[in-house]
């Protein structure tokens, strides 16, 4: 009896764990929805929060250079301001009227496009119309215009409260727009004291963690930022130039179109490819193969020789990590989310391999890594000098005592 009594405390301990492992499963995905909820409600005051912290560090450099030189704060905040506003709207004034008018033209081909599409088709009848004239071909094409013609009475019925659901977002992101500015100007104005303030709630045993975590992270975003701008405008114009070379109508506005797709890391650049290329197919074959072949060219030398020098310091995340935060980031935010997801991301990772390191004294992050893939290097030597300071502090913490 005894060997049986065992057997059936050790199967009901089985059960039991596999109860609570189901259920925590369970609750896991419950609060992961809540949590989505929350962020679907209030995701207009956090996109105000992210903009403003956006604008903030783009921002700092400008106003802590002037304040160096004896201009007050609160001035060079404004003369930072109205200085970034003068640079952007020379940037829209020169070069708007180029890349709309390359736009309406392009536009304008639409079509033309078309009718080449339709007389691609009619080619492909006139060739194969014998295998077309079969039952079942015929059955097939019917369907498939039955539910083309359905889609297009769909989308003409939602036409209406798409216009509202446009307007209404157009809305939205003027009112996130302005007031992410009027907090970036207050924020910036005042950004020394709250910092000062910051670390006095934070508490001098965890100050040194605070600097390190706040230089680490502006570290990886300033170089993801600076390298994802850099990286842009050199695919574009590259890209650009090739399509005019080629032969490609309108370069200006798709090398425009192709800088702009590469925000969007490891999608973007296929999706310019796909544009870029079906453009192409309708100016000939050899004009698609070349464009390709450019924007190719554009986005290799920008990726080899551009980026590696400018984000040398950002933190590097791995593709499927990157395509699970673009799908959440726009899943939650839109265009929006999809533009913080990655530096929000690197920041979380940069915080966590800082106290995983820290608390267990194991390297985590190597060169030759996948998710946890960095130079271990930079942040060794910033680590260092938090570390050791907190120790001096405490020592004499103790010394006093």
């Amino acid at each position: 009896m005894y060997p049986e009594r065992q057997d059936l405390k050790a199967s009901a301990e089985r059960i039991r764990r596999s109860f609570f492992l189901v259920w925590s499963i369970i609750g896991v995905l419950l609060l992961l929805v809540a949590c989505g909820y929350v962020l679907g409600q209030v995701w207009t005051a956090i996109s105000i929060i992210l903009f403003s912290a956006f604008l903030v560090f783009i921002m700092r450099a400008p106003v802590a250079q002037l304040e160096k030189r004896g201009v007050p704060r609160i001035l060079g905040t404004a003369i930072s301001f109205v200085g970034a506003f003068l640079i952007v709207a020379a940037i829209v004034l020169i070069f708007a009227p180029i890349i709309w008018g390359q736009i309406v033209g392009l536009l304008s081909l639409i079509p033309q496009y078309i009718e080449q599409s339709q007389d691609f088709w009619n080619d492909i009848y006139q060739k194969y119309s014998y295998l077309l004239e079969d039952n079942t071909i015929k059955q097939l094409v019917a369907q498939a215009a039955t539910e083309v013609s359905r889609w297009a009475a769909n989308t003409a019925s939602v036409s209406a409260s798409s216009v509202f659901t446009v307007g209404a977002n157009l809305v939205v992101a003027v009112v996130v727009m302005t007031v992410s500015l009027v907090v970036c100007f207050w924020i910036l104005k005042d950004l020394p004291r709250i910092s000062r303030e910051l670390l006095v709630l934070i508490g001098p045993r965890f100050a040194p963690d605070a600097r390190f975590i706040a230089t680490t992270c502006a570290r990886s975003l300033g170089g993801y930022i600076k390298g994802m701008v850099i990286a842009c405008i050199c695919t574009g114009t590259i890209s650009g130039i090739g399509f005019a070379i080629v032969g490609l109508p309108y370069p200006a506005v798709l090398g425009l179109f192709a800088g702009l797709m590469n925000f969007i890391p490891f999608v973007g650049p296929w999706v310019s490819g796909i544009v870029v290329g079906a453009i192409g197919l309708f100016n000939g074959p050899i004009v698609a193969l070349l464009s390709v072949l450019c924007l190719i060219i554009a986005q290799q030398t920008t990726d080899n020789f551009i980026s590696p020098r400018v984000m040398s310091y950002a933190v590097e995340l791995h593709p499927a990590v990157v395509l699970v935060v673009l799908i959440a980031g726009g899943a939650l935010g839109g265009a929006l989310g999809i533009l913080a997801a990655i530096p929000l991301t690197s920041a979380v990772k940069t915080i966590f391999v800082h106290y995983f390191q820290k608390r267990t004294g194991r390297q985590l992050m190597s060169v030759d890594g996948a998710i946890f893939r960095g130079t271990p290097a930079v942040a060794e030597e910033t680590e260092k000098p938090a570390v050791a300071e907190a120790e001096d502090k405490s020592e004499k913490v103790k010394e006093t005592k």
